[in-house]
């Protein structure tokens, strides 16, 4: 597979343009960039801000037929991987994290989002689009509770944006690629390896807001199916859905 990318220059969401698009075409292996989104979004309905030709808004059309749908994490974990190795190519002076589920962050700044909306056929996925935010060139940001930055911002210099979107897709189709041929023996033990390597706060200690209380907690890692394992200081884990749980800095 190769991933084609098309450019536009305005859309409501690229999520939602290849979702209609899906409709009438085979959208596998498509890509598709925005100069512009009208209403882009982040995950939970949150909106993303981001201004127009300064960042990349773009989403991926994936076949995912070959996995579980009870396995559908690993995609968000390639996905994320993906995106740490087109960083680390682009700015190999600074360490990008994977913020639990799938924000990238360097230095305590949020610069990228994912954002995946799978289609299941029976026990099997089918087609899953990957939206992509990632603050690129633009400096200014609304004070938002993820603390958003850009790799112009942590670099000090701009970056040309189509070599990076180029770069991003290579790396994802390479993540991809690795996850199908992963999935053939159902042992993802190298990509989970890799995604907690990469984990903000893995094995560490932070604080955690949970039902409306800021709690220390101690991050265990992630179970088969996505949600967060914190322990607490009397030795019990806790599982948490996106939405139960939030960061506190």
């Amino acid at each position: 597979m190769t991933i084609k990318i098309t450019h536009i220059e305005q859309t409501d969401s690229t999520n939602v343009y290849l979702q209609r698009l899906q409709a009438a075409t085979d959208i596998r292996g498509c890509a598709v960039a925005a100069c512009r989104q009208t209403a882009g979004r982040g995950m939970g309905d949150n909106i993303w801000e981001s201004e127009a030709g300064q960042n990349l808004t773009f989403s991926v059309a994936l076949d995912m037929s070959f996995l579980r749908a009870a396995a559908q994490f690993q995609l968000s974990k390639a996905v994320s991987l993906g995106l740490l190795d087109a960083l680390s190519g682009a700015a190999n002076e600074k360490h990008f994290t994977i913020k639990w589920p799938n924000d990238i962050y360097c230095e305590g700044h949020k610069i990228g989002g994912i954002l995946i909306n799978n289609t299941i056929n029976g026990s099997m996925m089918d087609v899953s689009i990957i939206g992509i935010g990632l603050n690129v060139n633009q400096t200014t940001f609304k004070d938002w509770p993820t603390n958003p930055s850009s790799l112009h911002n942590l670099t000090g210099r701009k970056h040309q944006l189509e070599p990076l979107l180029q770069s991003v897709c290579l790396h994802i189709e390479k993540q991809w690629e690795r996850l199908k041929e992963l999935n053939k023996t159902n042992d993802f033990t190298s990509l989970d390896e890799d995604y907690l390597k990469n984990l903000l706060r893995y094995h560490t200690w932070g604080d955690y807001e949970v039902g409306g209380n800021v709690k220390n907690l101690f991050m265990e890692g992630v179970d088969p199916f996505g949600r967060l394992q914190l322990r607490d200081a009397l030795g019990e884990t806790h599982t948490f859905d996106i939405k139960e749980v939030k960061f506190k800095w």
